[in-house]
């Protein structure tokens, strides 16, 4: 019976080391979700809105996927606030497959407020002259987040990857806010 369940656990700890494309692993309220060609660790509220980091190739960028509309190509300005936080970004509205994403900028900006709190919020003017607020919790943040730069960094080194049969849809090369791999710190 030991023999078994320390063969279980040794099973569980490599697993949990390799990833799958179309894999997901969960860390507390993020998720890491490995695709071969893309990784993403992201978190979403009860709004269904979400927040995360997204990494194609060697380069990754942080996004807010909110239900406000927004036109492809405006920036905007948002402020985000965290426990020790507090400061104003740009985004820029991108299309993404079917989907519109806010791509925020500067990342290191929000890197450091992901490792400084245990919850983030962003502050959006609206066209009423209110603004739209969302906030997420940072628990297992870090986790993932290392996990998805991790995993984009593997990706990047394989070499010849087949594309693969769905196209995976990616922000463009100079979306804003994009940052490299080699230059991130977590």
């Amino acid at each position: 019976m030991k023999k078994l369940l320390l063969s279980t656990l040794f099973f569980l700890s490599l697993s949990s080391q390799l990833a799958i494309a179309g894999e997901k692993v969960a860390y507390q309220s993020w998720i890491v979700d490995m695709n071969g060609a893309t990784t993403e660790a992201y978190t979403s509220n009860d709004s269904k809105s979400s927040f995360g980091v997204f990494c194609a190739a060697d380069k990754c960028l942080f996004y807010l996927h909110q239900a406000l509309q927004c036109q492809p190509g405006a920036k905007y300005s948002v402020l985000m606030n965290s426990a020790s936080i507090s400061t104003a970004l740009s985004m820029q509205c991108t299309q993404i497959g079917g989907n519109l994403f806010q791509i925020l900028d500067p990342f290191d900006a929000v890197l450091n407020a992901v490792k400084a709190g245990d919850t983030i919020g962003f502050a959006v003017a609206l066209q009423s002259g209110a603004f739209g607020v969302t906030r997420f919790s940072l628990a297992g943040s870090t986790e993932a987040i290392r996990r998805a730069l991790e995993e984009a960094a593997k990706a990047a080194q394989r070499p010849n990857q087949p594309a693969p049969a769905t196209p995976v849809p990616v922000p463009p090369a100079n979306s804003p806010g994009m940052r490299g791999l080699k230059d991130i710190l977590i």
